[in-house]
């Protein structure tokens, strides 16, 4: 193409990046297979969080604690902290498990 001062290339603009998100991951030891399983839990969502242009990494959130009542996941409390602060809009993990036992205790954990 002929260079021509009339014409003035203007690149596209990224897409903006609307959606906070962050990642929550935990397994239960710290055994070599759990760990294991913690890093790719955080890979894959970490990738799939960088594949999506609208999708903005704002956290990730890692335990390694029993799901059971009483035991101590400070991250987990912290992620629910950073909802209610309207920090995240999209949690993304592993399976729902990784909230609780079973569907009351994972209810209760979001309605705090």
């Amino acid at each position: 193409m002929p260079y021509n001062p009339k014409i003035h290339f203007i690149p596209p603009l990224p897409p903006k990046r609307e959606k906070r998100v962050g990642i929550y991951c935990r397994v239960s030891s710290n055994s070599a297979e759990q760990l294991k399983s913690l890093t790719a839990q955080v890979s894959a969502l970490t990738r799939l969080t960088a594949a999506i242009p609208q999708w903005l990494l704002s956290d990730i959130y890692i335990d390694i604690a029993s799901s059971k009542t009483g035991s101590s996941r400070k991250e987990f409390a912290r992620m629910l902290e950073d909802c209610q602060s309207n920090n995240l809009d999209i949690i993304l993990t592993k399976s729902i498990s990784r909230f609780g036992r079973d569907t009351v205790d994972t209810l209760e954990a979001f309605q705090k």
